[in-house]
């Protein structure tokens, strides 16, 4: 009943639960001010919905420390008959299983409570599958998120399904009809006005004024109307003062407490006599409530809060004194905070330091750090200076991956250094700074101030600090493509081999590959780059380990798959050591760009999960934003590829400086730009890339493909194409051939891909005769180099260029069944739509021809393409017969039996068969006999 006048906001939130119910995940940010009526209204929509949607409620507590991980999600978990330690990814799984029964509304209530493990769960599950039956419903009091929380709120709001629904305070007509529902018939009109002025609107105050109301009452009683803070102490003051003393010392305590331990404190904080007869009565008043774990806490937290908030300052100070005072054998964490909050500074300085001693947990390390630099000049002899605090901050903020911390610690380090002071931790810092900054998108390399580093350092050549600072400074030269970085790098060698220590090896044997690699020398680079990651991850040096691993991938030379394991290797060790999530989601991102250039949109899905599942850093989250608005816009969702790559680049801003773009900006806003219909603009963004951030290979066919499609436009609209000829020409003169970055190796087959590609993109503008045979060449090229999303482009690309030609019809079946095959599997939905429209027109079937599909024989080490072939030559094909089934030309079909022969060690294609028969199981072999 108190929901009248919120039809709007339920058809919304049935809207969510519809979508659920159609088999699509979506999220709900509800929000508003304490009683405007969030839980109402989500409560009311669950029990519409109740025979439609399994309902899972989850609900956050005010707490004051971070001892409760995952608290609000135990009930779920515990349903779910998940330990509460259970891994992000299982839990995931357990969903996808749960909602494939029956859809699932997950509610998360009161999420500014929420602790950070489960922010990082729920922002994990959010961007989950799309094509799931889930409905996540989180409650957000207004002006409570906290630092935390605004944070997780701004990313999650940058996720694909997400809205918000802000539930504002009712209007005077809506009030009428909130009244009115209450009472069961309608109000009277100055009643109504009594109860909106005093209220103003809000649900729960309303609900509480009028509910024990004569429903005939004109005017409100003579009493004054209670704000939120009265209505919600309210039962609190109905108890005896034993209970409410009682209550009030377990809200100062701050936490849920079993009744041993508030049988202890209790008398030290003034509490005589027994007290299990003070917290019956609190639990009878619906007060307090005991929790599954046998531990006290209030029925309404809020409540906790109130009371604590009407308490006098020096009331608070006191009785947060006393329990410091009283928690024997509590962890320093409980201790340090309950002496913060009595602003008794000493003890909290003191505590403060201990407890940051003691945890285990680098955030809550750092926490207790600041909290004791902020109390540091208030101490007369704190017994630690200033500047060892901050890098006590520094190292915590380092281990907890908290760049933005980091970089804070080193800067308030630089200042506070004296200008006579240690010139190596100078140089040090300023090393890092440099590095930090381009780590975190704030500049790029920044050569100057990384060569400003190694002349601090010089006056002690034999340090380690000016051998790191030397390969920092190669490592910027190289990146800029300045060739004299590979000197610097054979300097930096030297240097960390004359000083003998381990980092300063590292570095320098990270730069020694990316300078092999400029000298041509793949197996030196390779080398170089597993030894410095060897050394990097014994030395916990996460960030250096990552550089080692970018140069292992950019000297590998191996297929999107192969390059993609050496990422996915690179997070297992990662999460091995229990690093900070923000490296092992760099690494997971770009193994999921490299599994989605192969095809493998669904792994790439999953790893993404993983990287943005919790706080992935400001580069992991760039990278995880510009592969996912890759694979959203070759899916064919252009609003959400459009929303990714915004929050890309407000992420990771270091593209607008036009110095480097490593994360590859321009050549998604290219392919968006291309999908979005605006060819002039995905032209100027290829270049851009091509001409700035140094990425050439894939952009060349896109930049072409831009011109060809201004070309077209300007033919078929009547117009004379010749000026857009006329700048592809100038175009393929400048960029006549694919060229690697200068940072990697670029495999043989790839680079025949995209050149094929660029060079039937400069046919198709011209509507050259020799279209089709070209497009047929960048398919199989595309095909051989493991592109498949190139693969069904260019097939599309081939039947419309053989529409054009009626000597070349024959070829449009083929290749619109081949590209369309193609697209279905990768879920390429708008060129999936533009071949169906092109079959149609054409009167083409795009059903495959009847044929017997064999099943692939179990020989290990083969490709799934391999398996299909070999499936297909036991049945006597040839390799005509079977390209034409598979839609391959015949010289790929060559190339697989070739590759099987050498895999299987067998010499000839009846050799091979044999071999594959006795692998087959027994139901394959009945299948093939009954053809």
């Amino acid at each position: 009943m108190a929901l009248a006048g919120r039809a709007e906001e339920l058809a919304m939130v049935l809207g969510c639960i519809r979508d659920a119910t159609a088999g699509t995940a979506s999220t709900l940010l509800v929000r508003g001010e304490p009683g405007v009526g969030k839980t109402s209204l989500v409560t009311e929509v669950c029990r519409a919905a109740k025979s439609r949607v399994e309902t899972l409620w989850a609900q956050c507590l005010p707490l004051t420390s971070m001892n409760a991980p995952l608290l609000p999600l135990r009930e779920v978990l515990r349903r779910a008959r998940l330990a509460e330690d259970v891994t992000l990814p299982v839990f995931d799984a357990w969903l996808d299983t749960a909602t494939a029964d029956r859809p699932m509304v997950l509610v998360v209530d009161d999420l500014q409570w929420a602790d950070r493990s489960t922010l990082d769960v729920l922002l994990y599950v959010i961007a989950g599958r799309p094509d799931r039956g889930l409905v996540v419903i989180a409650t957000v009091r207004a002006g409570a998120e906290g630092e935390w929380l605004s944070s997780w709120l701004a990313d999650v709001r940058r996720l694909p399904r997400v809205r918000e629904l802000v539930l504002d305070r009712l209007d005077r007509a809506r009030t009428g009809e909130q009244v009115g529902g209450i009472f069961g018939r309608p109000p009277d009109e100055r009643l109504v006005d009594d109860v909106h002025t005093r209220t103003n609107g809000n649900p729960y105050l309303t609900e509480l004024l009028v509910r024990n109301l004569d429903p005939s009452s004109t005017r409100l009683p003579p009493w004054r109307p209670s704000d939120l803070r009265d209505a919600v102490v309210q039962p609190w003051r109905r108890m005896s003062a034993r209970a409410r003393d009682l209550t009030l010392i377990v809200a100062v305590g701050g936490k849920p407490r079993p009744y041993d331990d508030l049988a202890r404190v209790l008398p030290a904080l003034g509490f005589a006599g027994p007290a299990l007869p003070a917290l019956e009565e609190a639990v009878a008043a619906e007060v307090l409530q005991v929790r599954p774990d046998e531990t006290f806490w209030f029925t309404h937290p809020l409540l906790a809060e109130m009371l604590v908030a009407d308490l006098l300052p020096e009331q608070q100070r006191q009785l947060h004194g006393a329990w410091a005072a009283n928690l024997d054998g509590a962890e320093p964490v409980d201790l340090a905070d309950h002496y913060a909050w009595a602003e008794m500074t000493e003890p909290a300085f003191r505590w403060a330091l201990r407890a940051a001693a003691s945890t285990a947990r680098p955030a809550e390390r750092l926490r207790l750090f600041r909290r004791a630099l902020s109390l540091w000049a208030d101490i007369t002899d704190p017994g630690i200076a200033e500047a060892e605090l901050w890098e006590c901050v520094r190292a915590a903020a380092e281990q907890a991956g908290l760049d933005q911390d980091q970089l804070e610690a080193i800067e308030a380090l630089v200042v506070r250094l004296p200008p006579d002071g240690d010139d190596l931790l100078r140089g040090r810092l300023t090393t890092e700074r440099a590095a930090l900054r381009f780590e975190m998108g704030y500049s790029g390399p920044d050569v100057g101030l990384r060569r400003t580093a190694v002349e601090i350092t010089a006056s002690s050549p034999n340090s380690p600090e000016h051998a790191i600072a030397t390969a920092e400074l190669a490592l910027g030269m190289m990146f800029e493509h300045d060739p004299d970085g590979v000197t610097v790098a054979a300097a930096a060698i030297k240097l960390a081999e004359t000083c003998g220590d381990d980092e300063a090896l590292a570095e320098a044997l990270v730069a020694a590959a990316y300078a092999e690699l400029r000298k041509g020398r793949p197996d030196a680079a390779r080398a170089a780059a597993a030894q410095a990651g060897q050394i990097a991850i014994r030395l916990r040096r996460y960030v250096l380990f990552k550089l080692a691993i970018y140069a292992a991938a950019n000297v590998s030379g191996g297929s999107h798959r192969e390059t993609a394991e050496i990422f996915g290797r690179g997070a297992e060790e990662l999460t091995n050591c229990r690093a900070p999530h923000s490296h092992v989601a760099e690494m997971c991102a770009w193994e999921a760009d490299l599994l989605m250039w192969a095809g493998d949109w669904r792994r790439c899905q999953q790893r993404l999960r993983v990287a943005l599942g919790a706080r992935p850093g400001r580069r992991g989250d760039a990278r995880a934003r510009v592969t996912a608005a890759r694979l959203a816009c070759l899916q064919g969702r252009q609003a959400e590829a459009e929303g990714h790559i915004a929050r890309a680049e407000e992420i990771f801003p270091v593209h607008r400086t036009d110095e480097m773009s490593l994360l590859q900006f321009h050549d998604v806003k290219a392919l968006i730009a291309l999908a979005a219909g605006d060819a002039e603009r995905a032209f100027n963004a290829a270049v851009r890339s091509m001409e700035r951030d140094g990425w050439v290979e894939d952009m060349l066919p896109i930049a072409a493909r831009a011109l060809a499609d201004l070309a077209e436009a300007r033919i078929d609209s009547g117009r004379d194409p010749a000026p857009v000829l006329a700048r592809l020409s100038e175009f393929r003169r400048r960029y006549p051939e694919v060229i690697a970055d200068l940072g990697a190796v670029l495999p043989e087959e790839r680079r025949r891909a995209f050149q094929a590609l660029a060079d039937a993109e400069t046919a198709r503008a011209a509507h050259d005769p020799a279209g089709v045979s070209l497009w047929r060449v960048a398919a199989d090229a595309c095909h051989e180099g493991g592109q498949p999303w190139d693969e069904a482009y260019a097939c599309w690309r081939m039947a419309q260029a053989a529409l054009r030609d009626r000597r070349n019809h024959r070829d449009v079946p083929e290749a619109l069944r081949r590209a369309h095959r193609l697209a279905e599997d990768l879920a390429a939905g708008k060129l999936r739509d533009d071949i169906e429209r092109m079959a149609r027109s054409a009167r083409v079937d795009l059903t495959p021809a009847e044929r017997p599909t064999p099943a692939p024989p179990d020989l290990p080490g083969l490709t799934v393409r391999e398996r299909e072939v070999l499936g297909h030559l036991l049945t006597g094909g040839t390799n005509a017969e079977i390209a034409k089934i598979l839609v391959l030309s015949e010289k790929t079909i060559g190339v697989h039996i070739s590759n099987m022969l050498r895999k299987t060690g067998t010499t000839n294609r009846i050799e091979l068969a044999e071999l594959a028969r006795r692998h087959q199981a027994p139901d394959s072999e009945e299948h093939n006999g009954r053809f």
